[in-house]
This record gives C-alpha cells, structure tokens and sequence, in this order.
C-alpha cells in the first residue's frame, strides 16, 4: 500500500490524499462498476508538480469499451468546510486535466533521439575549433617555438579533443537514460486501449497538483462514460525529533 503522507515543499510539510469520507481503515481505493465494466482508482504518490494515482479497468461486458486517459481530469471543489460566502478560492475553476501518455512519451522519445544525434555528430563548434587548431599548427611552423611551448600547444589540442569526446559521451548517456525511462514509463503508464470482453488494463495516471484545494473530484471515462472518484487531501505541517 502506498503511503499516504507524502514529502512536499520541505521535510517538514507533508500532503495527505485519501477518499472523501474515508473511515480509517486500510482501504484506500475506490471502486465502481457501471455497466458490466470495473473500475478501481487509488492513490499512489505525490511528485513535485503532479499526483500519481493507479486506475484498472475490466470489462466484464458483453461488448468493447474503449479507455483514453487523454480525457480524465479533475475538479477542484468547494470546501464544504468553510463557508462558501466569505472564502474566496485561492485558486482558478476548472477542470484539470491529467497527462496525455502518448504525448508525454512521444516527447520523450523525441528528446532521446536528439541525444542519440549529439551523441554521433561533430558539432560546428568542434569543427570550427578543429580549424583553428589546425591553422595554428600551419603557423607555428614558421616561428621558434621552445619545447615548453610546443608542448603546451599540443597538450591544448589534446585537450580540445578530451572535451568534445566527454560532451559526446554525455549526451550518450542521456540518451540511454532518456530510453530506460520511455521503456519504464510506456509499461507503467494507463495508455489508450480498447478492452474486448474479459480484458483488464491497469497502470498510472498522473494529474497537476493543486495543494490549495481541499476537495477533488476526478472524472475517469471509458467510452466516453463518466465515472466519479471523490478524494480529500490536506498539505500541513509536521514536527521532526
């Protein structure tokens, strides 16, 4: 089960998300079942700028349904807590919608190939250099060099080199990372699917975070169908030894 006080803005301030109305027990997800299809929402983390939940879909119908989490967002309530004449919201109304995974992971993708391609090419500014270095040894050959300053010279160019090979190895590195992560995340991530009869899907979905809202109502959708997930969450403060 996920935690569910999370590290936010500091060690000493954690965000609390849990179903509205949720009685202390160890359930921490919510289910419903409209038409023959199962769908289970929970919470998972909360990140920087987002909240991470886990949806599942089954399709216990007779026919297809379609699932695109493109279409999910929330709704930041009311705070049912305060009275709503004289609270003004600390925050825009409106729904917020979660991350499109096929967009997120074509741009990741994408910044990984231009990885790839710094990774194998000569930059202009390494040819440029290599220009220079080469007129350099063109004109030191008609001046009297000392060996302290052929030395130096030499050890210069080498230096050049060890730069542009490290700046090319860097940017291998990235593209390696940038590749395991589109990897990991293409697996993780609730992607658009159509569930034929008996199928299940099941991954993450991520969502902007909004700590000034006390009430959030995500709106999950398969075949265009609404489906309501109330949660409560709370960012407060907490004392360490």
């Amino acid at each position: 089960m996920a935690s569910l006080l999370l590290t936010a803005c500091g060690p000493t301030r954690v965000l609390s998300v849990l179903p509205a109305g949720w009685g202390g027990g160890r359930a921490v997800s919510l289910v419903s079942h409209p038409n023959s299809v199962y769908v289970r929402f929970q919470f998972v983390r909360a990140e920087a700028e987002e909240l991470v939940f886990q949806a599942e879909f089954s399709n216990a119908a007779d026919y297809p349904v379609t699932v695109d989490p493109a279409n999910f967002y929330y709704l930041p309530l009311p705070d049912s807590a305060m009275p709503s004449a004289s609270v003004v919201p600390a925050f825009a109304p409106g729904p917020r919608p979660a991350r499109d995974p096929e967009a997120h992971l074509a741009a990741l993708a994408a910044r990984r190939d231009q990885e790839a391609v710094k990774a194998d090419k000569v930059s202009f500014f390494e040819l440029l250099t290599l220009a220079t270095n080469i007129a350099e040894d063109i004109s030191s050959i008609k001046k009297k060099e000392t060996a302290a300053q052929v030395a130096e010279r030499d050890a210069r160019h080498q230096n050049d080199g060890i730069y542009f090979d490290n700046q090319r190895a860097d940017h291998a590195d990235a593209a390696y990372a940038l590749h395991a992560t589109v990897t990991e995340q293409a697996h993780a991530l609730l992607r658009p699917a159509t569930l034929q009869p008996g199928d299940q899907v099941v991954g993450l979905v991520y969502f902007p975070r909004l700590d000034a809202a006390r009430q959030l109502r995500f709106v999950l959708f398969f075949d265009e169908r609404p489906v309501q997930f109330d949660f409560s969450q709370e960012l407060r403060k907490i004392k360490l030894n």
